[in-house]
Protein backbone atom coordinates (compact mmCIF):
# COMPACT_ATOMS: atom_id res chain seq x y z
CA UNK A 1 0.00 0.00 0.00
CA UNK A 2 1.41 3.67 -0.98
CA UNK A 3 4.83 1.49 -1.91
CA UNK A 4 5.06 -0.10 1.39
CA UNK A 5 4.52 -3.59 2.87
CA UNK A 6 1.68 -4.84 5.16
CA UNK A 7 1.35 -8.10 6.48
CA UNK A 8 -2.09 -9.28 6.09
CA UNK A 9 -1.71 -12.94 7.74
CA UNK A 10 0.06 -15.53 9.33
CA UNK A 11 0.62 -18.47 8.60
CA UNK A 12 2.33 -22.17 10.28
CA UNK A 13 3.44 -25.43 9.98
CA UNK A 14 5.69 -27.71 12.31
CA UNK A 15 7.71 -30.55 10.85
CA UNK A 16 6.64 -34.04 11.65
CA UNK A 17 9.36 -36.39 12.82
CA UNK A 18 10.25 -37.60 9.22
CA UNK A 19 10.11 -34.11 7.89
CA UNK A 20 12.90 -32.92 10.13
CA UNK A 21 14.75 -35.76 8.73
CA UNK A 22 15.24 -33.83 5.45
CA UNK A 23 17.91 -32.37 4.13
CA UNK A 24 18.19 -28.62 4.40
CA UNK A 25 16.99 -27.12 1.08
CA UNK A 26 14.00 -29.88 1.07
CA UNK A 27 13.07 -28.07 4.25
CA UNK A 28 13.22 -24.88 2.88
CA UNK A 29 11.23 -26.16 -0.42
CA UNK A 30 8.93 -27.62 2.15
CA UNK A 31 8.00 -24.30 3.67
CA UNK A 32 8.20 -22.38 0.69
CA UNK A 33 5.68 -24.69 -1.79
CA UNK A 34 3.33 -25.48 1.75
CA UNK A 35 3.01 -21.50 2.14
CA UNK A 36 2.27 -21.00 -1.28
CA UNK A 37 -0.38 -23.82 -1.38
CA UNK A 38 -2.12 -22.80 1.78
CA UNK A 39 -2.91 -18.89 0.72
CA UNK A 40 -3.82 -20.44 -3.17
CA UNK A 41 -7.01 -18.93 -2.64
CA UNK A 42 -5.67 -15.40 -2.84
CA UNK A 43 -2.49 -16.32 -5.25
CA UNK A 44 -4.10 -18.26 -8.25
CA UNK A 45 -4.44 -16.23 -11.08
CA UNK A 46 -2.52 -13.17 -9.60
CA UNK A 47 1.32 -12.86 -10.13
CA UNK A 48 2.77 -12.46 -6.75
CA UNK A 49 6.67 -12.58 -5.24
CA UNK A 50 8.47 -15.45 -3.12
CA UNK A 51 10.68 -14.27 -0.95
CA UNK A 52 12.91 -16.53 0.70
CA UNK A 53 16.68 -16.44 2.47
CA UNK A 54 17.55 -19.81 1.15
CA UNK A 55 19.29 -19.91 -2.32
CA UNK A 56 18.81 -23.10 -3.16
CA UNK A 57 15.13 -22.89 -2.70
CA UNK A 58 15.41 -19.91 -5.29
CA UNK A 59 17.27 -22.25 -7.68
CA UNK A 60 15.05 -25.13 -7.97
CA UNK A 61 11.83 -23.02 -8.27
CA UNK A 62 13.35 -20.43 -11.23
CA UNK A 63 15.55 -23.02 -12.95
CA UNK A 64 14.09 -24.29 -16.09
CA UNK A 65 13.11 -27.90 -15.70
CA UNK A 66 13.04 -28.94 -19.85
CA UNK A 67 16.62 -28.15 -19.83
CA UNK A 68 18.03 -30.16 -16.82
CA UNK A 69 19.96 -32.83 -17.48
CA UNK A 70 19.84 -33.83 -13.22
CA UNK A 71 17.20 -36.15 -11.37
CA UNK A 72 14.82 -34.25 -9.56
CA UNK A 73 14.77 -34.72 -6.23
CA UNK A 74 12.04 -34.62 -3.55
CA UNK A 75 12.10 -30.90 -3.44
CA UNK A 76 12.21 -30.43 -7.43
CA UNK A 77 8.91 -32.59 -7.12
CA UNK A 78 7.17 -30.36 -4.72
CA UNK A 79 8.72 -27.70 -6.90
CA UNK A 80 6.45 -28.83 -10.26
CA UNK A 81 3.16 -28.28 -7.71
CA UNK A 82 3.64 -24.92 -8.45
CA UNK A 83 3.50 -24.47 -11.99
CA UNK A 84 0.07 -23.26 -12.15
CA UNK A 85 0.86 -20.47 -10.49
CA UNK A 86 2.41 -17.18 -11.93
CA UNK A 87 5.61 -16.14 -9.35
CA UNK A 88 8.70 -14.66 -9.29
CA UNK A 89 11.50 -16.60 -6.59
CA UNK A 90 13.33 -13.25 -4.82
CA UNK A 91 16.06 -14.22 -2.49
CA UNK A 92 16.61 -11.69 0.84
CA UNK A 93 18.90 -12.15 4.18
CA UNK A 94 17.86 -14.03 6.89
CA UNK A 95 18.32 -10.76 8.50
CA UNK A 96 15.58 -8.98 5.70
CA UNK A 97 13.26 -12.52 6.22
CA UNK A 98 10.49 -11.35 8.37
CA UNK A 99 9.56 -14.96 8.57
CA UNK A 100 12.69 -15.63 9.93
CA UNK A 101 11.85 -15.13 13.64
CA UNK A 102 8.50 -15.92 13.61
CA UNK A 103 9.27 -19.67 12.34
CA UNK A 104 11.25 -20.35 15.68
CA UNK A 105 7.97 -19.37 18.08
CA UNK A 106 5.66 -22.26 15.94
CA UNK A 107 4.39 -25.04 18.63
CA UNK A 108 2.30 -27.37 17.26
CA UNK A 109 1.40 -30.70 15.75
CA UNK A 110 0.36 -30.59 11.88
CA UNK A 111 0.07 -33.02 9.72
CA UNK A 112 2.53 -34.27 7.02
CA UNK A 113 2.79 -32.38 3.95
CA UNK A 114 2.31 -34.80 1.61
CA UNK A 115 -1.32 -35.76 2.90
CA UNK A 116 -2.88 -32.63 2.89
CA UNK A 117 -5.86 -31.90 0.56
CA UNK A 118 -4.94 -30.98 -3.27
CA UNK A 119 -4.26 -27.58 -3.87
CA UNK A 120 -5.76 -27.08 -6.51
CA UNK A 121 -9.59 -27.43 -4.42
CA UNK A 122 -9.67 -24.12 -4.19
CA UNK A 123 -13.83 -24.18 -4.08
CA UNK A 124 -16.05 -27.06 -4.23
CA UNK A 125 -20.39 -26.88 -4.93
CA UNK A 126 -22.04 -29.43 -3.03
CA UNK A 127 -25.22 -31.20 -4.21
CA UNK A 128 -28.50 -29.43 -2.95
CA UNK A 129 -29.60 -32.00 0.02
CA UNK A 130 -32.77 -30.51 1.46
CA UNK A 131 -35.86 -32.36 0.33
CA UNK A 132 -38.87 -31.06 -0.67
CA UNK A 133 -42.51 -32.84 -0.75
CA UNK A 134 -44.11 -30.66 -3.72
CA UNK A 135 -48.15 -30.15 -4.77
CA UNK A 136 -48.09 -32.40 -7.57
CA UNK A 137 -46.55 -34.99 -5.28
CA UNK A 138 -49.98 -34.87 -3.05
CA UNK A 139 -52.07 -34.48 -6.35
CA UNK A 140 -50.74 -37.75 -6.97
CA UNK A 141 -50.77 -39.18 -3.95
CA UNK A 142 -54.10 -38.26 -2.87
CA UNK A 143 -55.58 -39.69 -6.05
CA UNK A 144 -54.17 -43.36 -5.29
CA UNK A 145 -55.42 -43.26 -1.27
CA UNK A 146 -58.27 -44.51 -0.83
CA UNK A 147 -59.12 -43.18 2.29
CA UNK A 148 -58.97 -39.40 0.65
CA UNK A 149 -61.12 -40.29 -2.36
CA UNK A 150 -63.72 -41.95 -0.12
CA UNK A 151 -63.54 -38.42 1.99
CA UNK A 152 -63.38 -36.54 -1.34
CA UNK A 153 -66.98 -38.27 -2.46
CA UNK A 154 -68.43 -37.53 1.24
CA UNK A 155 -68.36 -34.16 0.87
CA UNK A 156 -70.31 -33.97 -2.23
CA UNK A 157 -72.89 -36.57 -1.63
CA UNK A 158 -73.14 -35.52 1.71
CA UNK A 159 -72.96 -39.79 2.71
CA UNK A 160 -70.37 -40.34 4.98
CA UNK A 161 -69.79 -44.27 5.81
CA UNK A 162 -69.10 -45.76 9.15
CA UNK A 163 -65.74 -45.88 9.22
CA UNK A 164 -65.03 -42.30 8.27
CA UNK A 165 -66.20 -41.42 11.17
CA UNK A 166 -63.19 -38.90 12.29
CA UNK A 167 -63.26 -37.27 9.08
CA UNK A 168 -67.32 -36.50 9.38
CA UNK A 169 -66.60 -34.40 12.67
CA UNK A 170 -64.49 -32.11 10.79
CA UNK A 171 -66.76 -32.04 8.01
CA UNK A 172 -67.62 -28.01 8.19
CA UNK A 173 -63.44 -27.37 8.57
CA UNK A 174 -62.70 -29.88 5.28
CA UNK A 175 -62.62 -28.97 1.39
CA UNK A 176 -60.92 -29.90 -1.67
CA UNK A 177 -58.75 -27.61 -3.36
CA UNK A 178 -57.12 -28.00 -6.93
CA UNK A 179 -56.92 -32.17 -6.24
CA UNK A 180 -55.77 -31.78 -2.83
CA UNK A 181 -58.11 -32.14 0.99
CA UNK A 182 -57.66 -29.82 2.73
CA UNK A 183 -58.50 -28.66 6.03
CA UNK A 184 -58.85 -25.24 7.54
CA UNK A 185 -56.31 -23.86 5.11
CA UNK A 186 -53.93 -27.33 5.31
CA UNK A 187 -53.40 -30.32 2.96
CA UNK A 188 -54.23 -33.16 4.45
CA UNK A 189 -51.03 -35.88 3.26
CA UNK A 190 -51.91 -38.97 2.42
CA UNK A 191 -51.02 -41.91 4.37
CA UNK A 192 -48.38 -42.90 1.23
CA UNK A 193 -46.71 -39.29 1.94
CA UNK A 194 -46.73 -38.91 5.69
CA UNK A 195 -43.46 -40.80 6.93
CA UNK A 196 -41.31 -38.44 4.07
CA UNK A 197 -43.61 -35.25 5.40
CA UNK A 198 -42.20 -36.19 8.79
CA UNK A 199 -38.81 -36.13 7.27
CA UNK A 200 -38.56 -33.09 5.54
CA UNK A 201 -40.30 -31.11 8.41
CA UNK A 202 -37.82 -32.39 10.70
CA UNK A 203 -34.81 -31.10 8.68
CA UNK A 204 -32.68 -29.47 10.93
CA UNK A 205 -33.37 -31.28 14.37
CA UNK A 206 -35.92 -29.01 16.15
CA UNK A 207 -37.46 -30.07 19.24
CA UNK A 208 -41.04 -32.52 19.17
CA UNK A 209 -42.79 -29.30 19.82
CA UNK A 210 -41.82 -26.91 17.25
CA UNK A 211 -41.34 -30.00 14.59
CA UNK A 212 -45.22 -30.12 16.23
CA UNK A 213 -46.11 -26.38 15.08
CA UNK A 214 -44.21 -26.77 11.77
CA UNK A 215 -46.53 -29.07 10.81
CA UNK A 216 -49.34 -27.67 12.34
CA UNK A 217 -49.21 -24.87 9.87
CA UNK A 218 -49.32 -26.74 7.02
CA UNK A 219 -50.37 -29.85 6.70
CA UNK A 220 -52.62 -32.44 8.83
CA UNK A 221 -53.65 -36.03 9.10
CA UNK A 222 -54.98 -37.89 12.05
CA UNK A 223 -52.76 -38.45 14.74
CA UNK A 224 -50.27 -35.99 13.21
CA UNK A 225 -49.15 -34.64 16.96
CA UNK A 226 -48.38 -38.17 17.83
CA UNK A 227 -46.46 -38.94 15.21
CA UNK A 228 -44.58 -36.09 15.34
CA UNK A 229 -43.53 -37.29 19.02
CA UNK A 230 -42.55 -40.43 17.78
CA UNK A 231 -40.69 -39.18 14.79
CA UNK A 232 -38.63 -36.75 17.34
CA UNK A 233 -38.33 -39.35 20.01
CA UNK A 234 -36.63 -42.19 17.88
CA UNK A 235 -34.16 -39.61 16.06
CA UNK A 236 -30.71 -40.86 16.85
CA UNK A 237 -29.38 -36.87 16.52
CA UNK A 238 -31.73 -35.28 18.68
CA UNK A 239 -31.44 -38.30 21.42
CA UNK A 240 -27.75 -37.55 21.95
CA UNK A 241 -28.27 -33.73 22.33
CA UNK A 242 -31.52 -33.53 24.16
CA UNK A 243 -31.52 -32.79 28.25
CA UNK A 244 -31.48 -35.77 31.04
CA UNK A 245 -33.84 -36.58 33.37
CA UNK A 246 -35.59 -35.25 36.25
CA UNK A 247 -33.36 -35.84 39.41
CA UNK A 248 -35.42 -37.77 41.57
CA UNK A 249 -36.64 -36.57 45.03
CA UNK A 250 -33.94 -36.28 47.95
CA UNK A 251 -33.31 -38.71 50.28
CA UNK A 252 -32.11 -37.54 53.38
CA UNK A 253 -29.72 -38.95 55.99
CA UNK A 254 -31.05 -38.28 59.77
CA UNK A 255 -28.06 -37.86 62.36
CA UNK A 256 -27.02 -41.09 64.14
CA UNK A 257 -27.88 -41.38 67.21
CA UNK A 258 -23.64 -41.54 68.29
CA UNK A 259 -21.34 -39.57 67.48
CA UNK A 260 -18.55 -40.88 65.48
CA UNK A 261 -20.75 -43.61 64.35
CA UNK A 262 -21.23 -42.32 60.72
CA UNK A 263 -18.02 -40.65 58.84
CA UNK A 264 -17.84 -39.48 55.46
CA UNK A 265 -14.40 -38.77 53.53
CA UNK A 266 -13.59 -37.46 50.34
CA UNK A 267 -10.62 -35.79 48.54
CA UNK A 268 -9.84 -31.53 47.89
CA UNK A 269 -7.44 -30.56 45.56
CA UNK A 270 -4.62 -30.71 43.60
CA UNK A 271 -3.17 -27.48 44.50
CA UNK A 272 -0.69 -27.34 42.24
CA UNK A 273 0.64 -23.90 44.00
CA UNK A 274 1.44 -26.37 47.05
CA UNK A 275 3.33 -28.56 45.19
CA UNK A 276 0.12 -31.00 44.10
CA UNK A 277 -0.56 -31.60 47.62
CA UNK A 278 -4.52 -32.79 47.82
CA UNK A 279 -6.43 -32.50 51.29
CA UNK A 280 -8.51 -35.48 52.43
CA UNK A 281 -11.83 -34.33 54.33
CA UNK A 282 -13.56 -36.17 57.45
CA UNK A 283 -16.88 -35.39 58.61
CA UNK A 284 -18.76 -36.76 61.66
CA UNK A 285 -22.24 -36.81 60.17
CA UNK A 286 -23.71 -35.88 64.21
CA UNK A 287 -21.51 -33.61 65.57
CA UNK A 288 -20.76 -31.83 61.85
CA UNK A 289 -17.12 -32.32 63.42
CA UNK A 290 -14.56 -31.43 60.41
CA UNK A 291 -10.96 -32.96 60.30
CA UNK A 292 -8.64 -32.14 57.11
CA UNK A 293 -5.42 -33.26 56.69
CA UNK A 294 -3.25 -32.85 53.51
CA UNK A 295 -1.84 -35.71 51.78
CA UNK A 296 0.92 -36.10 48.90
CA UNK A 297 -1.28 -38.34 47.02
CA UNK A 298 -4.43 -40.32 46.95
CA UNK A 299 -2.93 -43.17 47.62
CA UNK A 300 -3.84 -46.03 49.84
CA UNK A 301 -0.90 -45.71 51.45
CA UNK A 302 -1.04 -42.43 51.77
CA UNK A 303 -4.88 -42.50 53.11
CA UNK A 304 -4.18 -45.01 55.96
CA UNK A 305 -1.89 -43.16 57.43
CA UNK A 306 -3.98 -40.39 58.09
CA UNK A 307 -6.79 -42.97 59.13
CA UNK A 308 -4.94 -44.60 61.68
CA UNK A 309 -3.61 -41.28 63.16
CA UNK A 310 -7.57 -40.58 63.60
CA UNK A 311 -8.67 -43.95 64.64
CA UNK A 312 -6.25 -43.78 67.50
CA UNK A 313 -7.98 -41.29 69.18
CA UNK A 314 -11.70 -40.41 67.55
CA UNK A 315 -11.87 -44.67 67.47
CA UNK A 316 -13.14 -46.97 64.93
CA UNK A 317 -16.39 -45.72 62.98
CA UNK A 318 -19.21 -48.19 62.27
CA UNK A 319 -19.92 -46.88 58.53
CA UNK A 320 -17.75 -44.84 56.75
CA UNK A 321 -19.06 -43.06 53.55
CA UNK A 322 -17.13 -41.85 50.71
CA UNK A 323 -17.00 -41.62 46.47
CA UNK A 324 -16.10 -44.29 44.14
CA UNK A 325 -12.61 -42.63 43.19
CA UNK A 326 -9.41 -44.06 44.23
CA UNK A 327 -8.11 -45.25 46.80
CA UNK A 328 -11.87 -46.02 48.42
CA UNK A 329 -12.63 -48.13 45.03
CA UNK A 330 -9.09 -49.97 45.73
CA UNK A 331 -8.85 -53.53 47.13
CA UNK A 332 -6.31 -52.41 49.91
CA UNK A 333 -9.50 -49.67 50.93
CA UNK A 334 -11.89 -52.56 50.95
CA UNK A 335 -9.65 -55.25 53.19
CA UNK A 336 -8.80 -52.23 55.37
CA UNK A 337 -12.27 -51.46 56.52
CA UNK A 338 -13.03 -55.69 56.14
CA UNK A 339 -10.66 -56.18 58.93
CA UNK A 340 -11.70 -53.48 60.83
CA UNK A 341 -15.50 -54.19 61.02
CA UNK A 342 -16.16 -51.03 59.25
CA UNK A 343 -18.88 -50.77 56.56
CA UNK A 344 -18.62 -48.82 53.54
CA UNK A 345 -21.13 -47.31 51.59
CA UNK A 346 -20.47 -45.57 48.32
CA UNK A 347 -22.17 -42.49 46.48
CA UNK A 348 -23.19 -42.86 43.03
CA UNK A 349 -20.09 -42.65 40.84
CA UNK A 350 -19.72 -39.06 39.19
CA UNK A 351 -22.71 -37.78 41.68
CA UNK A 352 -21.46 -35.73 44.18
CA UNK A 353 -24.54 -34.68 45.82
CA UNK A 354 -24.69 -38.12 47.26
CA UNK A 355 -21.78 -37.45 49.37
CA UNK A 356 -23.16 -33.96 50.49
CA UNK A 357 -22.57 -33.50 54.16
CA UNK A 358 -18.45 -33.57 53.25
CA UNK A 359 -18.42 -31.48 49.67
CA UNK A 360 -20.33 -28.98 51.59
CA UNK A 361 -17.36 -28.17 53.38
CA UNK A 362 -15.11 -28.05 50.36
CA UNK A 363 -15.98 -24.47 50.32
CA UNK A 364 -14.14 -23.63 53.62
CA UNK A 365 -11.03 -25.55 52.57
CA UNK A 366 -11.03 -23.62 49.31
CA UNK A 367 -11.39 -20.46 50.90
CA UNK A 368 -8.19 -21.57 53.31
CA UNK A 369 -5.59 -22.62 50.51
CA UNK A 370 -6.42 -19.41 49.28
CA UNK A 371 -6.16 -17.66 51.79
CA UNK A 372 -2.68 -18.69 52.45
CA UNK A 373 -1.83 -17.76 48.94
CA UNK A 374 -3.20 -14.19 49.01
CA UNK A 375 -1.50 -13.55 52.33
CA UNK A 376 1.93 -15.54 51.77
CA UNK A 377 1.46 -17.75 54.86
CA UNK A 378 1.49 -21.47 55.65
CA UNK A 379 -1.50 -23.36 54.43
CA UNK A 380 -0.75 -25.44 56.93
CA UNK A 381 -1.70 -22.83 59.42
CA UNK A 382 -4.41 -21.33 57.38
CA UNK A 383 -6.22 -24.66 57.39
CA UNK A 384 -5.82 -25.39 60.90
CA UNK A 385 -6.92 -22.07 61.77
CA UNK A 386 -10.11 -22.51 59.24
CA UNK A 387 -11.06 -25.99 61.08
CA UNK A 388 -10.92 -24.82 64.86
CA UNK A 389 -12.64 -21.63 63.41
CA UNK A 390 -15.95 -23.96 62.03
CA UNK A 391 -15.18 -26.65 64.83
CA UNK A 392 -15.67 -23.77 67.94
CA UNK A 393 -18.87 -21.94 66.03
CA UNK A 394 -22.18 -22.92 66.70
CA UNK A 395 -23.58 -24.84 63.77
CA UNK A 396 -26.50 -23.19 61.67
CA UNK A 397 -28.53 -26.65 62.10
CA UNK A 398 -27.96 -27.77 65.39
CA UNK A 399 -26.77 -24.83 67.17
CA UNK A 400 -23.92 -26.15 68.95
CA UNK A 401 -20.48 -25.95 68.15
CA UNK A 402 -19.31 -29.57 66.94
CA UNK A 403 -16.39 -29.65 69.04
CA UNK A 404 -18.22 -29.73 71.94
CA UNK A 405 -20.85 -32.35 70.39
CA UNK A 406 -17.57 -34.58 69.67
CA UNK A 407 -16.02 -34.46 73.05
CA UNK A 408 -19.04 -33.62 75.40
CA UNK A 409 -16.99 -30.47 77.00
CA UNK A 410 -16.24 -26.92 76.26
CA UNK A 411 -12.93 -26.07 74.98
CA UNK A 412 -10.34 -23.65 75.71
CA UNK A 413 -9.31 -21.98 72.47
CA UNK A 414 -7.19 -18.94 72.10
CA UNK A 415 -10.12 -16.59 73.76
CA UNK A 416 -10.29 -16.99 77.90
CA UNK A 417 -13.03 -19.61 79.16
CA UNK A 418 -13.83 -18.95 82.60
CA UNK A 419 -16.34 -21.93 83.60
CA UNK A 420 -15.08 -25.63 82.63
CA UNK A 421 -17.89 -28.32 82.68
CA UNK A 422 -19.39 -30.96 80.27
CA UNK A 423 -21.82 -30.24 77.47
CA UNK A 424 -25.38 -31.29 78.22
CA UNK A 425 -27.14 -32.06 74.79
CA UNK A 426 -30.83 -32.48 74.64
CA UNK A 427 -31.29 -35.23 72.30
CA UNK A 428 -34.49 -34.91 71.42
CA UNK A 429 -34.11 -31.36 70.57
CA UNK A 430 -30.94 -32.35 68.39
CA UNK A 431 -32.73 -34.37 66.67
CA UNK A 432 -35.81 -32.13 65.89
CA UNK A 433 -33.84 -29.77 64.52
CA UNK A 434 -31.80 -31.83 62.54
CA UNK A 435 -34.54 -33.06 61.16
CA UNK A 436 -36.85 -30.21 59.89
CA UNK A 437 -33.36 -28.72 58.77
CA UNK A 438 -33.15 -31.57 56.40
CA UNK A 439 -37.03 -31.78 55.08
CA UNK A 440 -36.92 -27.95 54.72
CA UNK A 441 -33.96 -28.22 52.34
CA UNK A 442 -35.36 -31.13 50.47
CA UNK A 443 -38.72 -29.26 49.85
CA UNK A 444 -36.67 -26.54 48.73
CA UNK A 445 -34.63 -28.19 46.52
CA UNK A 446 -37.10 -30.81 45.19
CA UNK A 447 -38.88 -27.67 44.11
CA UNK A 448 -35.99 -25.89 42.50
CA UNK A 449 -34.76 -28.57 40.60
CA UNK A 450 -38.45 -30.25 39.34
CA UNK A 451 -37.74 -33.63 41.15
CA UNK A 452 -39.92 -36.23 40.14
CA UNK A 453 -39.96 -40.39 40.92
CA UNK A 454 -37.62 -42.29 38.63
CA UNK A 455 -39.90 -43.10 35.13
CA UNK A 456 -37.06 -45.86 34.32
CA UNK A 457 -36.98 -49.38 34.93
CA UNK A 458 -35.45 -52.50 34.73
CA UNK A 459 -34.87 -53.51 30.79
CA UNK A 460 -35.51 -49.67 30.25
CA UNK A 461 -32.94 -48.02 27.59
CA UNK A 462 -31.01 -45.17 28.45
CA UNK A 463 -27.92 -43.23 27.20
CA UNK A 464 -25.16 -41.38 29.36
CA UNK A 465 -23.86 -38.45 30.09
CA UNK A 466 -20.33 -37.52 28.65
CA UNK A 467 -18.16 -37.04 31.36
CA UNK A 468 -16.17 -34.25 29.57
CA UNK A 469 -17.60 -32.21 26.77
CA UNK A 470 -15.79 -29.74 24.20
CA UNK A 471 -17.70 -27.41 22.07
CA UNK A 472 -19.53 -29.55 19.20
CA UNK A 473 -19.49 -32.38 20.93
CA UNK A 474 -23.26 -34.12 21.27
CA UNK A 475 -23.87 -33.81 25.86
CA UNK A 476 -24.63 -37.39 25.29
CA UNK A 477 -22.46 -40.41 24.41
CA UNK A 478 -23.86 -42.27 21.47
CA UNK A 479 -23.96 -45.61 22.95
CA UNK A 480 -27.14 -47.71 24.03
CA UNK A 481 -27.34 -48.90 27.77
CA UNK A 482 -29.92 -51.40 29.17
CA UNK A 483 -31.08 -50.92 32.79
CA UNK A 484 -30.06 -53.94 34.91
CA UNK A 485 -31.62 -52.37 38.14
CA UNK A 486 -32.99 -48.98 39.72
CA UNK A 487 -33.12 -47.86 43.61
CA UNK A 488 -33.84 -44.44 44.54
CA UNK A 489 -32.58 -42.91 40.92
CA UNK A 490 -29.60 -45.16 41.08
CA UNK A 491 -29.36 -46.91 38.14
CA UNK A 492 -27.07 -50.08 37.36
CA UNK A 493 -26.53 -50.11 33.32
CA UNK A 494 -25.21 -52.96 31.08
CA UNK A 495 -23.72 -52.34 27.76
CA UNK A 496 -23.97 -54.92 24.38
CA UNK A 497 -20.63 -55.75 25.01
CA UNK A 498 -21.61 -56.75 28.89
CA UNK A 499 -19.98 -53.90 30.38
CA UNK A 500 -21.81 -52.71 33.91
CA UNK A 501 -21.78 -48.78 34.54
CA UNK A 502 -23.25 -47.52 37.52
CA UNK A 503 -24.79 -43.82 37.17
CA UNK A 504 -27.58 -41.38 38.76
CA UNK A 505 -30.80 -40.81 36.84
CA UNK A 506 -29.96 -37.17 36.24
CA UNK A 507 -26.79 -38.18 34.08
CA UNK A 508 -28.83 -40.56 31.70
CA UNK A 509 -31.91 -40.47 29.32
CA UNK A 510 -34.72 -42.54 28.73
CA UNK A 511 -34.75 -43.27 25.02
CA UNK A 512 -36.93 -45.64 22.66
CA UNK A 513 -35.59 -47.34 19.67
CA UNK A 514 -33.50 -45.39 16.96
CA UNK A 515 -35.38 -45.32 13.59
CA UNK A 516 -33.32 -46.40 10.58
CA UNK A 517 -32.49 -43.66 8.65
CA UNK A 518 -32.31 -43.40 4.75
CA UNK A 519 -28.67 -43.19 3.15
CA UNK A 520 -27.60 -39.58 1.62
CA UNK A 521 -26.49 -41.21 -1.91
CA UNK A 522 -28.63 -43.84 -2.08
CA UNK A 523 -32.82 -43.80 -0.99
CA UNK A 524 -32.82 -47.17 -0.74
CA UNK A 525 -30.24 -47.97 1.55
CA UNK A 526 -30.63 -47.90 5.12
CA UNK A 527 -28.19 -47.48 7.95
CA UNK A 528 -28.72 -47.96 11.64
CA UNK A 529 -27.87 -44.58 13.76
CA UNK A 530 -26.99 -46.86 16.77
CA UNK A 531 -24.35 -48.70 14.55
CA UNK A 532 -23.33 -45.26 12.93
CA UNK A 533 -23.20 -43.03 16.43
CA UNK A 534 -21.44 -46.08 17.92
CA UNK A 535 -18.84 -47.24 15.67
CA UNK A 536 -17.66 -44.13 13.04
CA UNK A 537 -16.09 -45.16 10.49
CA UNK A 538 -12.32 -44.49 10.94
CA UNK A 539 -10.06 -42.39 9.13
CA UNK A 540 -7.16 -44.40 8.46
CA UNK A 541 -3.46 -43.57 6.59
CA UNK A 542 -3.71 -42.96 2.88
CA UNK A 543 -2.77 -46.24 1.22
CA UNK A 544 0.83 -47.29 0.46
CA UNK A 545 1.79 -49.20 -2.61
CA UNK A 546 2.30 -53.03 -2.36
CA UNK A 547 5.08 -53.74 -0.17
CA UNK A 548 7.15 -56.88 -1.36
CA UNK A 549 10.07 -58.75 -1.42
CA UNK A 550 12.94 -57.54 -4.09
CA UNK A 551 13.37 -59.59 -6.80
CA UNK A 552 16.48 -61.05 -5.97
CA UNK A 553 15.45 -62.47 -2.90
CA UNK A 554 12.45 -64.33 -4.48
CA UNK A 555 15.10 -67.83 -4.18
CA UNK A 556 15.69 -67.40 -0.83
CA UNK A 557 12.23 -66.49 0.46
CA UNK A 558 10.69 -69.25 -1.07
CA UNK A 559 13.51 -71.88 0.95
CA UNK A 560 12.52 -69.63 3.87
CA UNK A 561 8.54 -71.09 3.22
CA UNK A 562 9.91 -74.53 2.30
CA UNK A 563 11.86 -74.78 5.70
Amino acid sequence: MKGKSRIISFASKSLTITERKYAQNQREALGAVWAVEHFSFFLLGRQFTLRTDAQGVSFILNRSREDSKRALTRADGWALRLSPYNYTVEYVRGTENIADPSSRLYIGDDKPFDEENSPWEIASLEANTIEFVTENEIKAATSEDKTLQEVMNALRSGHWPKHLRRYQLLENDLDTRNGMLVKTGCVIIPETLRKRTLEVSHQGHPSAAKHKSILRQRVWWPGMNQDAQNWVDSCATCAVNGRPEKTTPMQRILAPKAVWETIALDFNGPYAKFGGISILVVVDYKSRYLIARPVKSTSFEQVKKVLEDIFEREGTPKFIKSDNGPPFNGQDYKTYCESRDITTVFSTPLFPQQNGLVESYMKLINKAMASATLNETSYIEELSMAIQAHNAACHSVTKFPPEEIMSGRKIKRCLPLITFKKTTVDEELFAKRDRDAKEAGKKREDQRRGARPCRINPGDTVIVERQTRSKGESRFLPRRYTVIEERNGNLTLNDEEGNVLKRHVSQTKKVSQWRVEEAAADPDSRNSPENSLQHPPSIGPRSNRERKAPSYLQEYVRLVNED
